[in-house]
Parts: C-alpha cells; structure tokens; sequence
C-alpha cells in the first residue's frame, strides 16, 4: 500500500508538472516555439536514458534479485561501469553531430550550442539514475520517487519561468538541470542501503547481465527515437509546423497516462514478478495489472472525451482545439497499449529483454510503416492512425498468445 501511494504521488507530481509546462507552452509560446520545447524535451528524455546505456529498469531488476550484500554491490559497480562507457561514446557523438541533431529536432541547425548544454546537463545525472534504481529495487521505493520529485520540482520552476519569458530552449536546460538535484538526493538517500564496498572483477561479472537488459532498453530506446524525429520531421516537411504542434500536443498529454502505466510496471510490477516462481501466480498477477491498466486508459479517454473542448482551454489553450480529434484518437491508442505493455513488463521481468525489445521495436516499426504511407496519401491524421493501428495489431497478437497457451491443470 506504501508503494502503491508513494507511486500515485510522484505520478500526480508528474501529471501536475507536466500540464504546469502544457499550459505555459501553449499560452506564452507560439505553435513553433511549443514545437521547439517539445522536441528539446524528447531529446533530453532520450539523453537521459542513455545517460546509463538504458540500464535504468535492468538496475532495478537486478537490485530486486540480488542475494545479499555483495551481489548488490557488484550490482551498483556494473551500473556505475556502465554510466562511464555511455558518456565515453555519448560525449563525442553529441560534440561531433550538434549541428545536424539541431536541425533534426528544429529544421535549424544554429542551436547546436544548445543540444551541447542539454546533453552537458542531462549526462552526469546518470550517477542519479543508479541511486534510485537501486533504492527502488530494495524496496525504498518512497526515498528513490521522493528524490526524484524533488529534482522534477525545481526543474519546472525554472522551466515555468523561461518559458513565461518567451524561451523554449532556455526552458528545457532548465528543465534538465532539475536531475542534478535528484543525483544529490538520492546519492545521500542510498546511504541507507549501507552497500560494503567491492571489487573491480565483481563489478565487472555483474555487468553481463546487466548489459541484457541495457542491450535491450538501449535498442528500444534509441530505435524509438530515431523513428519518431525522423517521422516528426517528414511530416513537418509535408504538412507544416502547425499541424506538427497538433501531433506533439496530443503526444504529450498521451505521454501522462502512459508514463503512469509504466511507472505501475517498473515500481511495482516487475520486482513482484520477478520474485514469482510460480507460472499460475504470475499469469495472475499480469492479468489483474492488465485490468488496472485498462481500466485506467479508458477512464481517461471517458473524462476527455465528455469535456474535451473546456479541458483543451484549460490545459492548452484555444489554439489547440483543433487537436481534440488527434488527442482522441491517441487515447484510443493508449488503451490497446496496456496489452503491449503487460506482455513487455512480463518478458523483463521474467529475464527476457529481447522479447521486450521486440515487441516495442515491432510496434514502432508498424506505426512508421502506416504513418509514411498514410502521409504520402496526403492524410493529415497519419501519425494518431498509425499509433492506433500498430499498438491494435500488437494487442491483436498478444491475446492470441494468451488465449492459445495450455491452461494449468488443477
């Protein structure tokens, strides 16, 4: 019950800020500028999971797994192993490729100096990430949010108030500065844990394993996010920057219930499974965080859908009416996404990462496939049909799978 009120806390902190900044985007920036803080903000998300190799839910599983002291501190040195490969590739990619991720994320490629500053402020909150995995997977899962929320806090106020300045870019270093906060925190919170020291050959055993799942969230992350830039910028070349801002609008208030169904499944779902050695209690327990998560994707879209017009003026701004439509259509997307979720949770947990790459990847790969179709047919609805369509066939196949497998014999 703890976990489950720390976790609808931070999640209601997270809602909080995030329609704090939807709303000052849209009121104080133009369409263009609120495209400009989107998108910097989608690649200080990507950085920031990078910052470890993509290692963060791997950190939490293994931290939940570990036998005693010493296997979590070999734990702790693979992670800390892993967070100096990442900035040893990451700092010269991002030094090298400013410009042209520049103009990826704007279609200008003159802010080169601030995808430099975001990823010099983004990087070194690797050592945050670690502290808090390794407090949520022992259980300390109030201690690793309430340093998390802590950081977001002071983020979005420095965030609000560049934003109210005219400033998107200004306001998303801002933002990313929040997780230097959490590093501090959580590196003073972990102290608890009381981890002994280890040695350099234990460290480097634990990081096999660690990588399979790094390996695995990296794959998904990275092929995520080269899919949907280069799709949000085919489309605005094809369609104009305003009906992109109608896209990044309803990505963002998808990116709210969404993140609350992830937040459940790597708080609280993938350490409870991963200590589940019984397949009937398992096939249970996905099955009522299933329900919970279709239940909760649907009350959403009930509540937009019966106020959609009063809640767009309150949370955007009447400029964004126009995108009830592609807001609607996402959330509808966002319900068969429950399936994929489940079934990717389930196959992390239960020590296969590549089944959970896969599934994403091949998600992803339907909806580019659908979009650059529909959008080479002129249709201005591409992307919210290809969300739905993609994550409709994966929940299509995922029931199959369920339905088809031998029930337990009493």
């Amino acid at each position: 019950m703890t976990r489950i009120v720390a976790v609808l806390g931070f999640f209601g902190l997270r809602v909080a800020v995030g329609l704090l900044l939807l709303k000052l985007s849209a009121r104080f920036l133009p369409v263009a500028g609120f495209t400009e803080f989107s998108q910097f903000l989608a690649f200080a998300a990507l950085l920031n999971l990078m910052a470890v190799a993509g290692a963060q839910s791997g950190l939490i599983r293994q931290a939940a797994a570990a036998d005693d002291g010493a296997d979590l501190a070999a734990t702790r040195g693979a992670a800390f192993i892993l967070w100096a490969a990442a900035l040893a590739v990451l700092v010269p990619v991002v030094w090298i490729a400013g410009g042209p991720i520049s103009h990826l994320l704007t279609g200008d490629s003159r802010h080169w100096p601030a995808v430099l500053a975001v990823a010099a402020l983004t990087l070194p909150c690797g050592a945050g990430q670690i502290w808090c995995g390794l407090l949520s997977g022992r259980g300390r899962v109030v201690a690793s949010l309430s340093a998390q929320g802590l950081g977001l806090v002071a983020g979005a106020g420095g965030a609000a108030w560049l934003i109210v300045r005219g400033q998107p870019i200004a306001a998303t270093m801002a933002f990313a500065a929040g997780g230097l906060v959490t590093t501090a925190t959580a590196a003073l919170l972990s102290l608890s844990l009381k981890i002994p020291a280890t040695t350099w050959p234990a460290a480097l055993a634990r990081v096999r394993p660690l990588v399979r799942y790094s390996a695995a969230l990296a794959a998904t992350t990275g092929f995520s996010a080269l899919i949907l830039f280069g799709l949000r910028a085919h489309y605005r070349e094809a369609f104009g920057h305003t009906e992109l801002g109608y896209w990044m609008a309803a990505n963002r208030v998808s990116d709210m219930s969404t993140q609350l169904l992830g937040l459940f499944m790597i708080q609280s779902f993938v350490p409870r499974l991963a200590r589940q050695d019984d397949p009937v209690a398992a096939r249970r327990l996905a099955l009522r965080f299933w329900a919970a998560g279709a239940a909760g994707m649907a009350a959403i879209a009930i509540v937009f859908a019966a106020g959609a017009r009063p809640l767009v003026h309150l949370f955007l701004s009447d400029a964004y009416l126009p995108a009830i439509p592609v807001i609607q259509t996402y959330m509808i997307g966002d319900g068969f996404r429950v399936w994929a979720s489940v079934a990717m949770y389930s196959a992390f947990a239960q020590g296969r990462p590549g089944r959970y790459a896969a599934i994403e990847i091949g998600a992803l790969s339907l909806m580019a496939v659908i979009t650059v179709a529909l959008a080479a047919a002129g249709e201005t609805r591409a992307p919210q049909l290809g969300y739905v369509g993609a994550y409709a066939v994966v929940a299509a196949l995922v029931s199959l799978t369920v339905l088809r497998r031998p029930k337990p014999r009493p």
